[in-house]
């Protein structure tokens, strides 16, 4: 990969998942400082791709002394970023070196914009800056800048060996251990790129690596997402903003080789694929989501659905009962308490963090939402064990509303998804009825065959007597599969056949066929019997998934009426009613 396609991507992916993080949790001090040093690396990328790609003179220059600027400032924002992630206002040291390095940055930056003639140089000894060399300032400014990224880098080390005991704390401090240093190296070799240029790839590649692992940080360093919501976040934010990249390097690509052969500055494939974007833009969203519902799970479908009825985002959406975990242990870190635990109104245990100690030095408080108590919540001692101060207290009770809150929405959208569920299985079952209605006209237009050979291509039930089914004229003598039982599929197509709307329970096919069957084993036999009968009956179909003979809604089975051509029982209740109502006896005979 080029420099420019790679410099390319890391300004895609930095104004990505930059704009993604900050857009989700605008408020939040740590998205901010995110989206501050993803602005920095994105402009300093395409500050550079500018600068190789154009031919004027001017804007070369403007380019160049736009990167200095940036390339100066980038310690001071790594810095800025790792203060607002360990939860820190900078005060006293930690301030003046922020202020410093952000001053000095500017200063130096500006001093390259005033005089690029003569820049501070470590190959420079001749120029004198109040009598010191300039090549020894210029170590000396490359020494600080790499005292503020190890500052950086230890602050963060020394956060994450005091989180030793608090194992998810502890895990994304890691995270934010290996971006830091990983983006500490790489700016470091690009400060010293500027003296030795074959350095630069290997600063450029590790700039990429370390936007990937910040972002990771700070999606599952949030307060109230979860592991689980976290790390999809960040796969979603990833992949999509991988996708975007490319997606957009193969247009440029695509567009720059059309100009060459069409000798023309048109951006002819820029303009179809902005137009075909658009167009697309829905039904691929919507195959995507698709396709997501289908990797959530079956469990996960209906909440999913809701939370698409609700608006939400996706990206990072969540159970509200799932947020109080992270809760707990930010909460226990900003105060110091050694734990919480969640309780239930049966006392069963749902969640906890850290240690509660003894119930003699515990906070207990109710988790009450209106007139309904959902349970309590216990939090242990403070470490060191001091007492609570009122504010904190007051804090707590804070905490304790937001969990009641927590888990009566929860209870409260798992009901109505599954309200959802059931109306999006009867919305699938009558686009299913009106996809059959339109084939059905289709080929009504089409076909031209006879009536009698239009009811000869479904099925046709003798059911006053014996049961007999034939297709084509043909019997059915062998209606399961070679592992499902012919005679108990013979008898679930009855039973189907005879409660026709009504439907049947899966409960009422195993005391009918399976009565003495033990209720695993019966179970298992029905749902091979019924795979076997839905292939007897459907035998073009190459899928389960496809099947639509049997349709089962609202937890009943039912037959398809428009399987069935003709039907001795149908046939027969039409001529009785017939019968009743003609005046003359041997015509109703």
């Amino acid at each position: 990969m080029s420099q420019v396609a790679l410099e390319t991507l890391i300004a895609l992916l930095a104004t990505w998942l930059g704009a993604t993080v900050v857009a989700r949790t605008p408020r939040d001090r740590v998205a901010r400082a995110f989206g501050l040093m993803m602005a920095l690396a994105a402009t300093w990328s395409l500050t550079r791709i500018v600068w190789r790609l154009t031919g004027d003179d001017t804007v070369r220059q403007t380019m160049a002394h736009a990167e200095v600027v940036l390339a100066e400032l980038a310690p001071a924002t790594v810095l800025s970023f790792v203060l607002a992630y360990l939860q820190r206002r900078p005060r006293g040291a930690q301030l003046v070196l922020l202020t410093l390095a952000t001053v000095a940055g500017l200063a130096v930056g500006l001093a390259a914009i005033i005089a690029p003639d003569r820049p501070i140089s470590p190959t420079d000894p001749e120029r004198l800056f109040g009598g010191t060399a300039g090549a020894v300032v210029a170590w000396g400014w490359i020494a600080f800048r790499a005292l503020v990224l190890a500052l950086a880098f230890w602050w963060t080390w020394r956060a994450w060996r005091r989180a030793a005991r608090d194992e998810v704390r502890h895990r994304q401090l890691l995270l934010v251990l290996v971006a830091i240093g990983l983006g500490a190296a790489s700016i470091f070799t690009l400060i010293l790129a500027h003296q030795f240029a074959p350095l630069a790839p290997f600063g450029t590649f590790g700039l990429a690596g370390s936007i990937g692992l910040a972002t990771y940080a700070v999606f599952g360093g949030a307060v109230f997402i979860a592991p689980t919501a976290a790390r999809r976040s960040f796969w979603l934010s990833l992949g999509t903003g991988t996708l975007t990249a490319f997606y957009i390097l193969a247009l440029l690509g695509l567009d720059r080789l059309a100009r060459r052969l069409l000798v023309t500055e048109a951006p002819i494939v820029t303009t179809i694929a902005l137009a075909l974007t658009i167009a697309l833009f829905d039904p691929v969203r919507d195959q995507v989501r698709r396709l997501l519902d289908r990797l959530a799970g079956r469990r996960e479908l209906p909440y999913r659905r809701l939370l698409r009825a609700f608006g939400d985002e996706l990206l990072t959406a969540q159970r509200p009962d799932e947020a109080i975990g992270p809760a707990l242990g930010s909460l226990c870190r900003a105060i110091g308490a050694r734990g919480a635990t969640i309780y239930d109104v049966a006392d069963a245990r749902l969640t906890s963090y850290g240690q509660t100690g003894g119930a003699e030095e515990a906070i207990i408080l109710p988790l009450s939402s209106g007139n309904q108590l959902h349970g309590r919540v216990v939090f242990g001692p403070k470490q060191p064990p001091l007492p609570y101060t009122r504010r904190e207290r007051d804090l707590l009770d804070h905490a304790a509303g937001f969990i009641a809150a927590a888990l009566q929405l929860a209870a409260r959208q798992q009901a109505q998804a599954l309200t959802l569920e059931s109306l999006a299985a009867e919305r699938n079952a009558f686009q299913e009825r009106e996809r059959a209605l339109a084939t059905a006209l289709a080929e009504l237009a089409t076909n031209q065959t006879t009536p009698a050979e239009k009811e000869q291509a479904g099925l046709q039930v003798y059911a006053l007597g014996p049961l007999r089914v034939e297709r084509d004229g043909v019997a059915l003598r062998q209606w399961g599969g070679a592992k499902a039982g012919s005679r108990q599929a013979e008898a679930i197509f009855a039973f189907l056949f005879d409660r026709g709307e009504r439907g049947v329970a899966k409960d009422e096919f195993l005391e009918l066929i399976w009565p003495d069957v033990l209720i695993d084993k019966a179970d298992l036999a029905f749902h091979r019997t019924l795979g076997g009968l839905r292939r007897t009956l459907e035998p073009q179909i190459k899928r389960a998934s496809d099947a639509t003979a049997i349709t089962f809604h609202n937890d009943r089975y039912r037959l398809d009426p428009a399987l069935i051509a003709w039907n001795d029982l149908a046939a027969f209740e039409e001529r009785t009613a017939a019968a009743s109502v003609t005046a003359d006896p041997d015509a109703s005979l």
